[in-house]
C-alpha cells in the first residue's frame, strides 16, 4: 500500500534490509519472522503495545543521504512484493537518467505522491477505522475464526497464570472470550465459550487490582489490569447473558440493521457495529423497562431538556427520550449507568440534575410521562418571544385529548422536530378505542350472533354487593383518585408523580383497579396497537389440539374455586379463552401451572381482551422467563432473594439455608405473587403495587414478612415447624378496605389450623413497611442481581439436562462414562456453532424442541455437514480420499426419518460401534452401510466424496449482518484476509515453499502404486500367499487410492490345477470352520434379517476396505488379507449363483437356515469338483474362458464405478452374484490381520480434546490453565 513520502532518520533501527538497489530497499521488521534476542525484544513489545506498524515496507534512499523516505508499507510479504517489482519495472530506468540525487528524490516524492492520491480518491483513510479492520484481521488469524464470528471490541490486560502476569489482548466476540500473549518466543493463547462460562465476578483487591475472574467447568481465568474494567465487565455480562439466553433456546445473536441509521451522528466510527449494536440493546432495554414499553420499541435518541408542569406551574429538569412510537420524559430516570450520549455530539454538555431512585416515596419532584405519537395530532415550535416563561427553544406537543405539553430549552429543537414529524408520517392509523377505558369494564364487547361472546370483567357479572353499599373507606378512595385525574391527566399521557404512588400505595378502587392495572403495565400499549389481535388468536386456536390444552383443562377447575365467578361456565369459559389464546402466540411458554391463578384473579377486574395483554406484560416483560418450561426466571430470581436475604437479613439467611426453606417459599410467592399463599383480595393489593413499580414489590414484600417472622422463624427446629409459621401468618393477612366478602383460602400450604393464635395483619400496613425498610431495592439492583445469577442457573439447567441425555442413551451405545460425557460436550458445541453462524434455522421443528414428551437426546440435532466435520476427526476408518462417502453413507444410515438431520443418541450408537463394539458388530455395521442404493445417496447436497477430504471444520453462511461499513469494502474471502497480516512469531515465508511442500506432499500419496499380486507361473506358493483361486478371477492388492485400489485380473487358462481346486477346498473348510465358530459363540440374531449383498455392493465395500488401511501400520499385511478374503468370497459368489436361485425357494418355504445354505453349497461344490474330474482339459478349459471372460466384465464394471464416484451405477451388474453377511464374516476371520485390525478399540477422549481445541493451535507453544482439582 503506498503511503505518503516521509522522513526515516535511523532506517536500519529495528529493521532488517531484504532486498536493495542504488535508489530503495525492502525491510521486514524484527520479531516478525526473525531470530535472534532483538526479534524476540520486538515481536513482544508490539504485542504488548498492540503496534499497527506493518511488518514490511519500502524506503526510498539515496548514497549521499542519510535521509530515507518511507513510500510503501504492507502487512504481508505478497503486497509488498507487489510494490517492489512495480518500482522496478516502471521507476528505475527513470531514476538512473537523473544526474542530481536530489531531482530523483523529488520525482521519487511526486510519483508515490500521486500514486497514493489515486489510491485513496475517494476520501481521507480514516486511521481509527483501519486500526478496528487490522485488530479483526489479527483476531481471525490467531484464533483461526470464520469471517462470520464478530469481533466486538478488545482491552490490553494480563492473564495470570500460576501467580505470574501474562501482559496480552483481550479479544471479545459474539460467541467466545479470547486472550492472546506473546513474550519473549513463547505464546499463550485461551478461547472461551460464553455458553460455557458459569461465573463472572469483578474484584479490587491487592493482588488482583481492577481483575475480572471468569469460571468455568474446567478452570478459572484472572485478567486484571484493565485499563477500562467498568466497561469490560459490564461487555462481558451482556455477551454472556445474551449466550444463555440462547442456551434456553430463545435464539442467537441478530445484529440490528437500523442501529447504524439510528447512530451514526453520534458514534465514534472506530466503534464496530457489533458494539454499537450491543450499546443500544442496552440502552433500549434500559428505556423500555423504566416506560413499560413494548419489547419491539427501539430507544432513537435522548437529550436533556425542562417540562413545564401545568398542575403546579414549575419547570422540571429531566431528559427526554424519542423512540418511533413514544416520547418520553422522566425527571429522574437514569436509564443507563453511562454517560449519556446527545442526538449530536456538538451540542453543547449540561449538568442535569438527576435524583436518585425513589425511596419512601421522598422525592418530591418525581414527574414521569408517557406519549404514544398515535394520540398526538400536532408539534409545533414555540417562538423564544412568544413563549415567555415557558422558556426559550420550546416545543409543544399537543395530544387528541386537547392536552399540551411543552418541552424546553432543548438543545437540538430542529433535529428533534424533524425527527418527530417522520415518526408521525409513519404512525399507523390509531385504533377506535377511547384513549380512556371508564366504561370498557362495565358493558361486554359488541358482536355479531354468531361470534364468540367476549366477558366483560366479572365483578361486573358477580357482584356480591348493591351499588349503594360503599364503604366510606372506598368511596374516599375513589373521590381521590377523581380528583388526581383531573388535576394530573387520565389515560395513557397523564403526568405521573409521587402523588400517584401514595394513592397507588394506600390501595385502589375497584372501580378503577383494572384500568390503572392496564395503564402502569404498559398493556394498554399492546392491545391499543393490536386492535383484534386476541379475537383472531381465540378464532385460531378454537377446536385445536396443542401440547398445552390438556394441562389447562386440568387447571380450569382449580383456579380461584373459592370464588363464585369460576364456578360457573361463564368464568372457566372465559380464563380457558385466555389461556389458550396465549399458549397459541408463545408455545416457547405455552402453558405453565400458576399461569391459570394469576388469570382467574386478573378476570375479576379487567376484561377478557385486557386480561390476555395483562398476562401477556407478565410474562414477557414484568417477569421474564418465569414461566417457561424451565422456570429459569423464577429460579434467578429464586438466587437474587437469597442474595437480597443474606444483605439484609444475615442471621436468618443461614438459618433457612439450613432448613431448605428457601427454595420452597420462593418459587410459590413469586410464580403467583403472593395470589397462592393469601387471600386473593389482599394479594390484589400487592398486584396494584407490583404493576406500577414492577418486580422490585415482591422482593420488598417478601422480605418484611421474613422480617416480621424473623425471630420465630429462628427458633424453628425443622422445615415443617417454620412452614406453619409463615403459612399461619399468611392465611391470617386481611385487607380492611376491601369490598370483596372473606373466602377461606384453599391453598395447601396455608390449610387451615387446629387453632389460630395468630393476630391479623393488614395487607397495606405490610405493603407500607415493606417500601419504609425495603425501598431502596431498585429495579436496576434487581436487574443487576439477575444478570449475575443468570449464568449459575442457566448453568446448572444446563448440567442437569446432560446427566438426562446420558441417562437416556447409555443403553443405545457402547461409550460409557468420561467419553460419553466428552462427546455429548463436542456434540452441544457443534450444535451451537451452527447457531452461531448460519443466517437460517436448522431443518427441524424448532417447536417440538419445547415439547416435554420428545427423549432429551433430541433437544440437540446436527446436519450432515457438522456429522462429517465430527467423524472425519474422530472416527478410525475416516482414511483414505473414499473417507468423506463413507462419512455420507453413515449420515444416510442413520437418518430414518429423513429430515437430513441425526440426534445424540445416533450419533453415539454408530461411533460406538466403530470405536468399541466386536468385529461381529463393526462388520455387520459396514456391510449394511454399503447395502444403501445409489438414489439413497444422490439427494444429499454434499461436496463429491472422491476428492480429499480436510478435517477443518466446515464454514457456514453468515449468521449476522457483515460489521458495518468496516467490511463493505472488501470483497476478498476470509483466508485472504487472514493471509494479509503478519503477527509477531510467525516464520520467515520462502516464496513458494508451502505450495511446492504440499504438492509434493499431495502428489506423493496420490501416486501410491498399487501392488499387483499376479500369480507366478513357477511358483505356487507365492501364488498361494497373495490368495485362493476358484472360479477364474482374482482380487490383488492395491494403494490407497480409490481409483486402483482393487483389481480384478484374468487367471492365465492353463493354470487351473487340481492343487488350486485343493487350495479353494481347504479355505473353505476353514471357512465353515468358522462359521460353525460364530453359532457356537454369537446369537443368530446377528445374522438375522440381513439381506444379500450384490457384486456392485460388494465391490464399492471393497474400494471402502482399501481406503480404511490407508497409513495404518500394518497396510501391506492388511491389502494381501483382504485381497485373499475378496478372492475367496468372489469365488463363493461365481459358485452360488449357479446354485443359491433355485435353491432360495425351497428354502425361504421351509424356513431353512443360512448355516444350511452353507452346508448345501459345500455339497455342490464337491459335486462340481467330480465332475470336472471325469473331463479335466475340456472343463478346465471352458471353465476358465467362462471365467476370464467374467473377470474382465468385472473389471470394467469396477472401471466405470470408479468413474461414476459414489453413484455406483455400473453398465452391466451381474444380477445374480451375490453373498450372506455370514460369509463375510466367516471369511474375514480367517486373516488374522483384518481379525486384529477390526478387534481393536478406540478410546476418543484424546481425539475429542483435540477436536475441541483445534483453534488453539500455536506457531510456537500454547499455556492452558490448569483444571481445577
Amino acid at each position: 500500500m503506498w503511503v505518503k513520502p516521509e522522513e526515516v532518520l535511523l532506517a536500519n533501527a529495528l529493521w532488517v534490509t531484504e532486498r536493495a538497489n542504488p535508489y530503495f530497499v525492502l525491510q521486514r521488521r524484527k520479531g516478525y519472522g526473525g531470530g535472534g534476542l532483538t526479534g524476540l525484544l520486538v515481536g513482544t513489545l508490539d504485542t504488548v503495545m498492540d503496534s499497527k506498524t506493518p511488518p514490511y515496507r519500502i524506503l526510498h534512499q539515496t548514497p549521499a543521504s542519510e535521509i530515507s523516505y518511507s513510500v510503501s508499507v504492507a502487512n504481508n510479504r505478497a503486497e509488498i512484493h507487489k510494490d517492489w517489482e512495480w518500482i522496478e519495472q516502471n521507476m528505475m530506468e527513470t531514476l538512473g537518467s537523473f544526474e542530481n540525487e536530489e531531482d530523483a528524490t523529488e520525482f521519487v516524492k511526486c510519483k508515490i505522491e500521486s500514486m497514493f492520491t489515486h489510491e485513496h480518491k475517494t476520501g481521507e483513510v480514516d486511521e481509527e477505522v483501519e486500526n478496528y479492520k487490522t485488530s479483526t484481521r489479527k483476531f481471525m488469524k490467531l484464533f483461526n475464526m470464520p469471517k462470520e464470528e464478530k469481533l466486538v471490541n478488545q482491552y490490553s490486560c494480563s492473564l495470570w497464570k500460576n501467580n505470574i502476569p501474562r501482559q496480552g489482548w483481550m479479544y471479545l466476540s459474539v460467541n467466545h472470550l479470547c486472550f492472546y500473549s506473546f513474550l519473549m518466543g513463547k505464546e499463550a493463547k485461551v478461547i472461551i465459550r460464553w455458553t460455557d462460562i458459569t461465573k463472572l465476578e469483578k474484584g479490587n483487591n491487592m493482588l488482583f487490582p481492577e481483575s475480572i475472574k471468569v469460571s468455568t467447568r474446567e478452570g478459572e481465568f484472572v485478567f486484571s489490569m484493565l485499563l477500562r474494567s467498568s466497561e469490560t465487565f459490564r461487555l462481558m455480562e451482556q455477551l454472556a447473558n445474551m449466550a444463555m439466553k440462547q442456551l434456553m433456546q430463545e435464539g442467537g445473536f441478530e445484529e440490528d440493521k437500523s442501529i447504524v441509521d439510528r447512530t451514526k451522528k453520534r458514534t465514534p466510527k472506530r466503534m464496530s457495529s457489533i458494539k454499537r449494536d450491543l450499546d443500544a440493546r442496552a440502552r433500549s432495554d434500559a428505556f423500555r423497562s423504566a416506560f413499560c414499553l413494548p419489547l419491539d420499541e427501539k430507544l432513537d435518541g435522548d437529550t436533556d431538556c425542562v417540562l413545564w408542569t401545568p398542575f403546579n406551574k414549575q419547570h422540571v429538569w429531566g431528559r427526554l427520550y424519542l423512540s418511533s412510537n413514544y416520547i418520553c420524559f422522566a425527571s429522574r430516570v437514569d436509564i443507563v449507568e453511562q454517560s449519556m450520549v446527545t442526538s449530536q455530539r456538538q451540542v453543547r454538555k449540561r449538568k442535569v440534575r438527576r435524583e436518585h431512585p425513589i425511596i419512601n416515596s421522598q422525592v418530591r419532584d418525581l414527574v414521569i410521562v408517557v406519549i404514544p405519537l398515535r394520540e398526538v395530532v400536532l408539534v409545533e415550535k414555540v417562538d423564544n418571544a412568544a413563549s415567555g416563561e415557558l422558556g426559550t427553544d420550546s416545543l409543544v406537543v399537543t395530544t387528541k385529548g386537547k392536552h399540551n405539553f411543552i418541552f424546553s430549552q432543548l438543545p437540538v429543537r430542529e433535529f428533534i422536530l424533524q425527527k418527530l414529524s417522520d415518526f408521525l408520517s409513519r404512525v399507523e392509523e390509531p385504533s377506535d378505542k377511547s384513549p380512556s377505558r371508564q366504561n370498557s369494564t362495565s358493558e361486554p364487547e359488541s358482536s355479531a350472533p354468531d361470534e364468540i361472546q367476549f366477558q366483560p370483567a366479572l365483578v361486573s357479572v358477580f357482584h356480591r354487593r348493591n351499588s349503594d353499599e360503599l364503604s366510606a373507606r372506598e368511596t374516599i378512595k375513589e373521590h381521590l383518585w377523581n380528583v388526581h385525574f383531573s388535576e394530573f391527566g387520565r389515560g395513557v399521557c397523564m403526568y405521573r408523580t409521587h402523588k400517584t404512588q401514595e394513592l397507588i400505595l394506600q390501595g385502589l378502587p375497584e372501580k378503577f383497579r383494572g384500568e390503572i392495572w392496564m395503564l402502569f403495565s404498559g398493556a394498554i400499549n399492546e392491545m391499543a396497537t393490536n386492535k383484534g389481535y386476541y379475537r383472531n388468536l381465540v378464532e385460531q386456536s378454537l377446536g385445536k389440539y396443542t401440547l398445552a390444552s390438556d394441562e389447562i383443562e386440568r387447571d380450569l377447575h382449580r383456579s380461584l374455586p373459592e370464588h363464585p365467578a369460576f364456578q360457573s361456565d361463564l368464568g372457566i369459559s372465559a380464563l380457558r379463552r385466555v389461556l389458550t389464546a396465549y399458549a397459541w402466540r408463545n408455545p416457547t411458554i405455552g402453558y405453565c401451572q400458576a399461569m391459570n391463578i394469576v388469570t382467574s384473579v386478573l378476570l375479576l377486574y379487567v376484561s377478557e381482551e385486557e386480561a390476555f395483554w395483562l398476562l401477556t406484560s407478565i410474562c414477557e416483560r414484568l417477569l421474564p422467563d418465569y414461566y417457561n418450561t424451565k422456570v429459569v426466571g423464577a429460579l434467578i430470581d429464586q438466587n437474587v432473594f437469597k442474595d437480597l436475604i443474606n444483605e439484609n437479613l444475615p442471621a436468618l439467611h443461614q438459618k433457612l439455608e439450613d432448613l431448605g426453606l428457601l427454595s420452597m417459599i420462593s418459587l410459590s410467592w413469586f410464580l403467583t405473587i403472593f395470589l397462592s399463599v393469601m387471600p386473593f383480595n389482599c394479594a390484589v393489593s400487592i398486584m396494584d403495587c407490583f404493576f406500577y413499580d414492577g418486580a422490585r414489590v415482591i422482593f420488598q414484600v417478601a422480605l418484611t414478612i421474613l422480617d416480621n417472622k424473623q425471630e420465630e422463624l429462628l427458633e424453628a427446629k425443622e422445615e415443617g415447624e417454620a412452614m406453619t409459621v409463615l403459612s399461619s401468618y399468611l392465611e391470617n393477612i386481611t385487607n380492611k378496605d376491601s369490598t370483596m366478602p372473606h373466602i377461606a383460602h384453599t391453598s395447601s400450604m396455608c390449610g387451615s389450623l387446629a387453632e389460630k393464635k395468630e393476630p391479623s395483619v393488614d395487607v397495606a400496613v405490610l405493603i407500607d413497611d415493606s417500601y419504609r425498610k425495603y425501598g431502596h431495592i431498585s429495579n436496576q439492583d434487581i436487574d443487576k442481581l439477575r444478570l449475575k445469577y443468570r449464568l449459575q442457573v442457566v448453568q446448572h439447567i444446563e448440567d442437569s439436562t446432560k446427566k438426562n441425555v446420558l441417562r437416556s442413551v447409555q443403553t443405545h451405545t457402547l461409550f460409557k462414562g468420561k467419553e460419553l460425557d466428552d462427546l455429548f460436550i463436542l456434540f452441544k458445541e457443534e450444535y451451537l456453532t451452527s447457531c452461531y453462524w448460519r443466517t437460517s434455522q436448522q431443518p427441524a421443528d424448532m417447536g417440538d424442541k419445547f415439547d416435554p414428551s420428545r427423549p432429551y437426546y433430541e433437544m440437540y440435532k446436527i446436519d450432515f455437514e457438522q456429522f462429517k466435520t465430527m467423524y472425519l476427526s474422530l472416527s478410525p476408518w475416516a482414511s483414505g480420499p473414499r473417507a468423506g462417502h463413507l462419512a455420507l453413507r453413515t449420515f444416510k444410515f442413520l437418518d430414518d426419518n429423513k429430515d437430513n438431520m441425526i440426534n445424540f443418541k445416533e450419533f453415539v450408537y454408530v461411533l460406538g460401534v466403530v470405536c468399541k463394539g466386536d468385529i461381529t458388530q463393526k462388520l455387520k455395521l459396514l456391510y449394511l452401510l454399503h447395502q444403501l442404493s445409489p438414489h439413497e445417496l444422490e439427494d444429499m447436497a454434499s461436496p463429491s466424496p472422491a476428492s480429499p477430504v480436510s478435517t477443518k471444520t466446515v464454514e457456514s453462511p453468515e449468521s449476522a449482518v457483515e460489521a458495518a461499513d468496516f467490511f463493505d469494502s472488501d470483497a476478498s474471502s476470509v483466508d485472504a484476509l487472514q493471509d494479509e497480516i503478519v503477527l509477531p512469531g510467525d516464520p520467515v515465508e520462502e516464496d513458494g515453499g508451502t505450495q511446492e511442500e504440499e504438492s509434493q506432499d499431495t502428489q506423493s500419496k496420490e501416486e501410491l502404486p498399487s501392488t499387483e499380486l499376479i500369480p507366478d507361473q513357477d511358483n505356487n506358493k507365492k501364488a498361494d500367499s497373495q490368495g485362493a483361486e476358484g472360479g477364474g478371477s482374482q482380487i490383488v492388492g492395491g494403494g490407497p487410492s480409490g481409483d486402483v485400489g482393487l483389481d480384478i485380473l484374468p487367471k492365465p487358462e492353463e493354470k487351473v490345477t487340481a492343487e488350486k481346486e485343493a487350495e479353494l477346498q481347504k479355505s473353505l473348510k476353514k471357512m465353515y470352520a468358522k462359521k460353525r465358530e460364530l453359532n457356537r459363540s454369537d446369537s443368530k440374531a446377528e445374522f438375522k434379517d440381513v439381506p444379500r449383498m450384490s457384486q456392485a455392493q460388494f465391490i464399492d465395500m471393497w474400494r471402502t476396505l482399501y481406503d480404511m488401511f490407508t497409513d495404518n501400520e500394518y497396510e501391506q499385511q492388511l491389502y494381501h488379507s483382504i485381497a485373499t478374503v475378496g478372492t475367496l468370497l468372489l469365488e463363493m459368489g461365481e459358485v452360488g449363483k449357479k446354485f443359491y436361485l433355485q435353491k432360495s425357494v425351497s428354502e425361504s418355504s421351509t424356513g431353512e437356515s443360512s448355516s444350511t445354505k452353507m452346508e448345501s453349497l459345500s455339497e455342490d461344490v464337491e459335486q462340481l469338483k467330480m465332475e470336472e474330474s471325469k473331463d479335466p482339459s475340456n472343463s478346465t478349459e471352458n471353465q476358465t474362458k467362462e471365467d476370464s471372460s467374467s473377470s474382465q466384465s468385472e473389471l470394467s464394471q469396477l472401471d466405470e464405478s470408479s468413474a461414476a464416484g459414489a453413484r455406483s451405477s455400473y453398465s452391466k451388474p451381474d444380477s445374480d452374484w451375490s453373498i450372506s453377511f455370514e460369509q463375510m464374516v466367516a471369511s474375514v476371520l480367517t486373516e488374522q490381520p483384518l481379525v486384529t485390525y477390526f478387534e481393536k478399540q478406540c478410546d476418543m477422549s484424546e481425539a475429542v480434546a483435540k477436536m475441541r481445541n483445534r483453534r488453539l493451535i500455536t506457531r510456537q507453544s500454547s499455556h492452558f490453565p490448569e483444571k481445577k482439582k
